[in-house]
């Protein structure tokens, strides 16, 4: 898989997961997911439901703490985190 149907496929979890009322294709790649800057007002339960979809999807865990805040800062750092080794 390549990097752009990973960004496209994480878009679409979010939108599903989190119920956003965007449509995917309307999530930017490098703008913040979580926290007061965010527009898609997503909360620490979003956090987790992406994380634990992160987990069964693509088979990386994400640990909680810094790595978690890392990771899901945008969904450019989201595919990063699934694509490392």
């Amino acid at each position: 898989m390549n990097t752009s149907e990973l960004k496209a496929e994480l878009k679409e979890l979010i939108v599903e997961e989190c119920d956003v009322d965007l449509d995917a294709d309307e999530i930017r790649d490098d703008e913040f997911l979580i926290g007061p800057d965010s527009r898609l007002d997503l909360d620490s339960l979003d956090a987790l439901s992406i994380s634990l979809e992160v987990k069964r999807r693509y088979k990386k865990h994400i640990d909680s703490g810094n790595e978690t805040r890392m990771a899901l800062t945008s969904v450019n750092t989201l595919a990063d985190f699934i694509l490392s080794d």
